[in-house]
């Protein structure tokens, strides 16, 4: 249904049109769900470099592709490079939405669960504490 719905957006608003790229976004998150990591890393590879080109580097989107490459490495078992993709967005998002905002929060943990994959228990403390402060600061 995605690949359809891609093929069809691609054909009205171009290949690199919002709708396109959210239309393929879905399309490998969908293949992800089915278990299909290496087409849903390459899918999520590909809709990052189209966002990267005509959003920016660090707008939400792109920032949201990204993580799906770290996710999509994840399930492969390669934790280092999805590391390697993890950090960067959660510093992006620290960087342009704040420390407390709630996709930060969300990255903050995604690089904690990875570290923790590479037996790196201290550093992903480390994030847990900081996002523990920050919930103690909110009260």
């Amino acid at each position: 249904m995605y690949r359809a719905l891609a093929v069809a957006r691609a054909h009205a608003g171009g290949g690199g049109h919002a709708e396109t790229l959210r239309a393929r976004h879905g399309l490998g998150v969908s293949l992800g769900r089915l278990g299909r990591w290496e087409d849903a890393l390459t899918e999520a590879r590909e809709v990052w470099g189209l966002r990267c080109r005509t959003l920016g580097d660090e707008h939400p989107d792109t920032l949201v592709s990204r993580r799906e490459i770290a996710v999509a490495l994840g399930w492969l078992g390669r934790w280092e490079e999805a590391l390697g993709e993890y950090r960067p967005v959660r510093e992006s998002r620290e960087r342009v939405l704040g420390a407390a905002h709630p996709a930060t929060r969300t990255s903050r943990n995604d690089e904690a669960h990875c570290l923790e994959q590479l037996g790196r228990r201290a550093e992903a403390a480390e994030l847990h504490r900081a996002g523990a402060e920050l919930d103690d600061g909110a009260r």
